[in-house]
């Protein structure tokens, strides 16, 4: 892709010093970054980790969290925007937001970018050893197959697993028919047989120690673990998969917002966000970064696929009141 006009740098303001408290997924903010933050800026960053967005909307629901910057993918932007838990963005002063893709931005979870900003993106399908794993992964049907019995792992996530069965099945991951979720519902719990574990932050160890064999995982924890070990492959299902953009908010009770603004701004530079990109193997939203990402990455298509393999990948929605249903059935496969 070519790059864009951009601005450079961008002022600190007066909110230096301080402290900064980081909610964020796992794998997704480098040491090498939070140490350049805290030198720049003179401020202690306090970083905390969750692996699903479930879990990172029940800590904010819970009213005790004391947060200055998250992480919500997509759909989960509009969930905490609807129930005021996020603040309006002071664009004025994000002046590296220019440096983004434009194809990244403006999405219909946040049109106007009023709530949030693109960190990084990706997608969401099958790892696997292809010294363990006979025949190409081309498929969902893969995540059945018996012979993978106890070596292999799905996401601790409601709404991805859900959707992979939905998927397999021929439905769109934000189906709210009932029998089509109770149909998907029923595979998964066919499936649990074989399930070594649900797991969102350990999958690409799993698959580097050789303890599974075949993962669902998130595409940059898989890429990285694929230059560790050129027998791990990366596939994204010929059914679809879920494609997701992560993205910088600030809670409506943050206790330091212009240091959070300070903090955003500071991670649109083009070299801190392909510092980023760099050290955790996810895509960069950021067209002005793409000079300073290691061409090894950008070549690689379980980080940067072509638009024929995003044919049939989806947004999650929020479904609404649909949820609960997936809720249901979630407890109901986690349960037995």
């Amino acid at each position: 892709m070519l790059l864009v006009g951009f601005a450079i740098g961008g002022s600190r303001g007066a909110s230096s010093g301080g402290e900064l408290n980081v909610f964020i997924w796992s794998n997704y903010l480098p040491d090498s970054v939070i140490r350049q933050f805290e030198q720049e800026y003179h401020a202690r960053l306090n970083v905390e980790l969750y692996d699903s967005n479930e879990a990172l909307l029940a800590k904010l629901q819970s009213g005790g969290a004391s947060y200055d910057i998250i992480v919500p993918s997509d759909y989960m932007v509009t969930v905490l925007s609807e129930r005021g838990l996020l603040q309006d963005l002071d664009r004025d002063r994000l002046t590296n937001f220019p440096n983004l893709d434009p194809r990244l931005t403006g999405l219909p979870f946040d049109p106007q970018n009023r709530y949030s900003a693109p960190y990084l993106w990706g997608t969401t399908g099958i790892g696997y050893r292809k010294d363990k794993v006979l025949g190409p992964v081309e498929s969902w049907a893969s995540m059945w197959d018996a012979q993978y019995k106890d070596r292999l792992a799905m996401l601790d996530d409601m709404r991805e697993v859900i959707g992979a069965a939905l998927k397999y099945t021929g439905k769109s991951l934000n189906d709210t028919d009932p029998a089509g979720i109770e149909a998907a519902a029923r595979l998964l719990e066919e499936q649990k047989s074989l399930v070594r574990a649900y797991d969102s932050g350990g999958f690409d160890q799993l698959l580097l120690s050789g303890d599974a064999w075949i993962v669902q995982g998130y595409n940059g924890q898989i890429a990285k673990a694929m230059l560790e070990n050129p027998a791990i492959g990366y596939s994204i299902p010929k059914e679809g998969c879920t494609v997701a953009v992560d993205n910088m908010c600030i809670p409506k009770n943050a206790p330091h917002p212009a240091l959070a603004i300070d903090f955003m701004n500071f991670v649109l530079k083009a070299a801190v966000a392909a510092d980023i990109a760099n050290a955790t193997g996810y895509s960069s939203p950021n067209l002005a970064a793409r000079a300073n990402i290691r061409p090894e990455l950008l070549a690689n298509r379980a980080i940067y696929p072509l638009p024929e393999d995003l044919e049939r990948c989806e947004f999650i929605r929020d479904l609404g009141q649909t949820t609960t249903i997936y809720d249901r059935y979630w407890t109901e496969i986690k349960s037995k």
